[in-house]
């Protein structure tokens, strides 16, 4: 494939991942990261180094996505952001962070404590809708946990490129009793936030993982028309929540759950 066609492929997957950013509030990496280890190959980058420029890139193309779609939900007051800030918090240095040890560490016991923690929130949200019924709690918990919350979610978030808005949402929505659109949207911001914090991290630290390759050459043909095409996305699948029930949003996310559960067990 030319570049001209790469940029089209580009940009229709950053569409398609943007309607999961605008409905659900995660940072498109469930798509972004399986499609970039197909497609990197062809811009001549070695198996070997796929994995940390589909991470790197997957968390930028996530962090302009998620940020446009936190905007969105911002002007339709569906985030809390008080929450959404001390969760940030903690994710997005977390983030920054474990970056320098993602390319010397194996990632492979973190993927698979992730894929068992994701496979328990899809089952758990299932029955959850199957029951009709909510989390049952009627407190919520303590505001001071969510930093330390968010901290765990950034280590994973820079491990997989997935962003962390798997796991936001969930805690919002059970452990701090949002309702689901507001949770949808805080979970925005707080992806934003990490994703950025992340890529960040990773161009700081660029020379441990980049080798011979032009970063900025895969920033132009890859991260930005993905980003571009997941704002369009975002959009659309931001007007596609304000028409669903949030049984049927549930539903969705619990299906993206098992989508990313598969992904990971397979290491797409």
């Amino acid at each position: 494939m030319n570049e001209p066609e790469l940029l089209l492929i580009f940009l229709a997957v950053g569409f398609g991942a943007g309607i999961l950013i605008g409905m659900l509030g995660v940072g498109g990496g469930v798509i972004f990261v399986p499609s970039l280890y197909y497609l990197l190959p062809y811009f001549g980058v070695s198996y070997a180094s796929v994995p940390y420029f589909a991470i790197s890139i997957s968390l930028l193309s996530g962090g302009i996505a998620a940020s446009f779609s936190a905007a969105f939900h911002l002007y339709a007051k569906n985030v809390d952001v008080k929450k959404g800030l001390l969760f940030a918090l903690g994710s997005s240095l977390a983030a920054f962070i474990s970056v320098i040890f993602v390319t010397s560490v194996g990632p492979e016991f973190l993927k698979i404590i992730f894929a068992a923690v994701l496979f328990i929130v899809a089952i758990y949200m299932l029955l959850d809708m199957q029951l009709k019924s909510n989390s049952g709690r009627s407190n919520e918990i303590k505001l001071y946990y969510l930093p330390a919350i968010g901290l765990s979610v950034g280590v994973l978030a820079s491990f997989t490129g997935l962003g962390g808005g798997v796991i936001f949402l969930p805690v919002l929505h059970y452990f701090y009793l949002l309702n689901t659109k507001v949770a949808v949207g805080t979970s925005s911001l707080i992806t934003a936030l990490t994703m950025i914090s992340a890529s960040l991290s990773f161009f700081i630290h660029q020379e441990n993982w980049t080798g011979s390759y032009n970063i900025a050459h895969l920033g132009l043909f890859a991260a930005l028309p993905l980003g571009i095409g997941a704002i369009a996305g975002a959009k659309f699948g931001f007007n596609i929540v304000k028409k669903l029930k949030s049984h049927s949003i549930k539903k969705i996310f619990a299906v993206l759950l098992i989508m990313v559960v598969a992904k990971i067990i397979f290491s797409l």
